[in-house]
């Protein structure tokens, strides 16, 4: 029995998923590493890595994956990022990523469209791909379309109809099911648009074709970008019940009474959509001045105890690790760094000790006048504070080149090589970027302020003077004034 167990289990591994290769040509970013991740939910949309390889000094590189089912991932190097489809069907990819043009004078936020050699007609990519050109034709293709838009015609609502028909032709016979769900929620993101029988009998038509006795389908993003934006807004915008979902936040911050209150909408009597709906519109709130911040995280908590839907209490578990991102007395994120000395050092080192750490650039004028004025802040405060400064240069060896033509800056230089993580884990869109850290390795201030004053803010050392003047041995005089 046991052997007839092992044989089953290992046939489950072996053909229960789909061997897949990502090929990669990057030739504008050798020597850096590329990484392959997708989004644990598709609420909070926080990075999940699956996996990373480093770029050889041909340009090639590749990932090896198993996929059970389709999957919207990303692959990033650096500041910039690709998406794809892995569709189970589709064993092998072939895939140029190009250099992004602005990338040199971005930090993060940098998108290119990857460029397929040989895609299979019915892959997922292929497929969506056409469907959304199709889509951006049947908007923008013709201007008397867009005119029944604006004028909320009749026409717009019969032109939509006469498309889902072209579109039932045409990919009816492929069997993917998420293509066709994405299909779907595509088009229901186009009848959204539609709103000349009226606004509530719109939403009431969408809710009952779309949503109502539906699945949830939490990996699908067709779907959950129409889910967001039928719900966005919904505490708010909610007349009727706005103040009674205000009073149960503000003044019970019970989740019990919040859903009391939401159980009386008609698009809110489905256990699951209530839920769902509720923990993005607390999320949104949260950062809304009318709702109070403490009581949106304890209704959040009280329903990740609650719920017995798995999806919904990894989403409030990734919306809490966005909210406290950063925040002051949180563990500062890791980050491992091979310096120009050739010295690996990390963060948790400098225990003990202040660590302020600046992202800049070689391009940036702003960034390498404050080196110079850090040049001095180090001399001053180096007992008590661990400089660090990171180079987000696209090509390392600007970076190389700089520092080689300033060794008086002597304190630790490194480049990032490519770790898309850290800039997401810091939070980094621009340069020139600071970062504080306290001895005990917790966040004292991100965004912190700059070795120049900028206006309403000054300067960062006038919080080095006092960690100085506090650190520093206190002379201790007798009552006739001389010093013990």
């Amino acid at each position: 029995m046991k052997l007839l167990l092992l044989h089953l289990l290992i046939f489950i591994t072996v053909f229960g998923y789909n061997q897949t290769t990502i090929a990669v040509y990057a030739p504008a970013y050798k020597g850096k590493y590329a990484l392959l991740n997708t989004s644990e939910d598709l609420v909070s949309f926080k990075s999940k890595k699956i996996d990373k390889q480093y770029i050889d000094s041909t340009g090639y590189f590749s990932f090896n994956l198993t996929t059970e089912k389709a999957l919207k991932t990303y692959i990033e190097i650096g500041s910039t990022s690709a998406f794809l489809y892995l569709d189970p069907n589709t064993p092998k990819y072939k895939v140029y990523f190009p250099a992004e043009e602005t990338s040199g004078q971005k930090a993060s936020n940098n998108s290119v469209e990857l460029l397929f050699d040989s895609l299979p007609k019915n892959d997922l990519n292929t497929l969506i791909l056409e469907l959304n050109y199709r889509i951006d034709d049947f908007l923008f293709g013709d201007s008397l379309k867009m005119q029944s838009v604006i004028l909320q015609d009749d026409s717009f609502k019969d032109s939509i109809n006469s498309f889902k028909k072209v579109l039932i032709k045409e990919y009816g016979p492929i069997k993917k099911k998420f293509f066709h769900e994405y299909i779907k929620y595509s088009i229901a993101g186009l009848e959204q648009l539609y709103i000349g029988g009226g606004m509530i009998n719109n939403k009431i038509y969408l809710f009952e074709m779309y949503l109502n006795n539906h699945p949830i389908l939490y990996e699908n993003d067709a779907y959950m970008d129409f889910f967001q934006q039928n719900f966005d807004g919904f505490f708010q915008s909610n007349i009727g019940l706005y103040d009674r979902i205000k009073h149960a936040i503000n003044n019970f911050s019970s989740a019990e009474k919040l859903d009391e209150v939401l159980v009386n909408s008609p698009f809110l009597k489905k256990d699951s959509i209530r839920e769902l709906a509720t923990i993005i519109n607390l999320y949104h709130g949260y950062y809304k001045k009318s709702f109070n911040q403490a009581n949106i995280i304890s209704i959040l908590e009280q329903i990740s105890k609650k719920t017995k839907i798995r999806e919904h209490q990894l989403i409030i578990k990734n919306l809490f690790s966005q909210i406290n991102l950063l925040k002051k007395g949180t563990e500062a994120p890791e980050i491992t760094l091979i310096t120009t000395d050739l010295d690996t050092v990390s963060i948790s080192d400098f225990k003990g000790k202040y660590v302020y750490i600046q992202f800049f650039a070689t391009w940036s004028q702003t960034a390498l006048q404050e080196l110079k004025i850090m040049e001095d802040m180090q001399s001053k405060y180096k007992k008590y504070i661990q400089f660090i400064s990171i180079s987000l240069d696209e090509d390392e060896d600007e970076f190389i080149k700089f520092k080689k033509e300033h060794p008086n800056y002597k304190w630790h230089f490194a480049h990032y090589k490519g770790e898309n993580e850290i800039l997401l884990n810091y939070d980094i869109s621009s340069v020139p970027n600071y970062v504080l850290i306290d001895e005990e390795g917790n966040i004292e201030e991100a965004q912190a302020m700059s070795p120049a004053p900028n206006y309403p803010r000054p300067s960062i050392d006038k919080t080095f003077f006092y960690i100085k003047k506090e650190k520093e041995p206190k002379n201790n005089r007798t009552v006739g004034g001389k010093e013990n």
